[in-house]
């Protein structure tokens, strides 16, 4: 099964990487899927999603990996806040 790598989250880039880890790693991978990739941790390569789309692996998913405690975050594009459309900008 191909392989992705998460990226670690780097303190005080936005308030998205901020924020705390939705689920750790302890035992096992926190996720499973019947997708293509796994994903691993950005510093240890310890599988922390198996068989997952990456459709489901947004920029909202953090996982933080069990063995050595770093946080990583799903998303291959950079982390943008997201921001609702004003009402006057919505139409």
């Amino acid at each position: 099964m191909p392989v992705r790598t998460m990226r670690q989250v780097e303190p005080g880039r936005s308030r998205w990487t901020a924020a705390p880890p939705s689920r750790t790693a302890l035992t096992g991978p926190v996720f499973r899927g019947n997708g293509e990739y796994d994903y691993v941790c950005g510093s240890c390569g310890n599988v922390l999603a198996a068989g997952m789309d990456p459709q489901y692996m947004t920029r909202r998913v953090r996982v933080k990996c069990g063995r050595c405690r770093t946080v990583n975050i799903a998303a291959e594009v950079s982390v943008q806040a997201a921001r609702r459309p004003r009402p006057s900008e919505a139409g």
